[in-house]
């Protein structure tokens, strides 16, 4: 097993596990705390990204693109009974990193189930998002700059008719044993998957033109022993 998969299974089964307890009216400070809960249940022991669990953006705040070090969850931001909350998690596990992001549909005051929601809007959204991450899974390869990839990205996000929401303008990071020696899937970046030979994260966040709400969608990726991109 991949020495970050324990950690992202926390995760990615804390998204599961949200969607039977997330209700209307519910505050983000709300839905952070039992993101923090959930995890410490589930054996993490830390949290990589500026100490921060989870950062819980709800509704047309979903828009917004800000580092961990200024995050604060909103009590006064609750769930309404047509809503978006998007959430990106960041356990760590005896050092290794967990990096997961969903976003959680809410329909008819009740949590759609997960990544089916029925709103076309809500359903444009996630189609985008999946079809990011397929992209990515057909062209990658080891020997790829990180700033094609970057290019590529932003080409496709735009062909489907939306915009690139990172405050950084990058769309991931590498996976590393400490916060500041990310490096970014960014303009500019000459170097190579092959070269970093380090589990990355792909995380498109997402606003269609002229929309008020955003999507993220992250997981880990890692290139095999034959070359051949991987979902942690």
């Amino acid at each position: 097993m991949h020495n970050n998969q324990a950690a992202q299974d926390i995760a990615r089964e804390t998204i599961h596990d949200l969607h039977g307890f997330i209700q209307v009216g519910m505050s983000e400070k709300t839905i952070a705390e039992k993101c923090r809960q959930l995890m410490e249940a589930k054996g993490s022991n830390g949290w990589w990204y500026h100490g921060l669990p989870a950062l819980v953006l709800l509704g047309s705040r979903s828009t917004l693109s800000i580092s961990g070090r200024d995050y604060q969850p909103l009590e006064d931001n609750r769930v309404s009974a047509t809503d978006i909350i998007t959430i990106d998690l960041s356990p760590t596990l005896d050092g290794w990193w967990g990096d997961y992001a969903r976003a959680i549909f809410i329909e008819d005051g009740v949590v759609a189930e997960e990544d089916r929601p029925r709103t076309p809007l809500f359903r444009q959204g996630l189609e985008a998002e999946l079809h990011l991450h397929a992209r990515l899974l057909e062209i990658a390869v080891p020997e790829m700059p990180l700033d094609t990839l970057y290019q590529v990205m932003n080409q496709e996000i735009t062909a489907l008719g939306f915009e690139n929401l990172d405050y950084r303008g990058n769309l991931g990071h590498t996976i590393e044993a400490h916060e500041s020696e990310r490096v970014y899937i960014e303009r500019g970046s000459t170097a190579t998957f092959a070269q970093l030979g380090r589990p990355f994260t792909f995380e498109p966040q997402i606003r269609a033109l002229g929309g008020n709400i955003g999507f993220k969608r992250e997981d880990i990726y890692y290139f095999d022993a034959d070359g051949r991109l991987r979902r942690l």
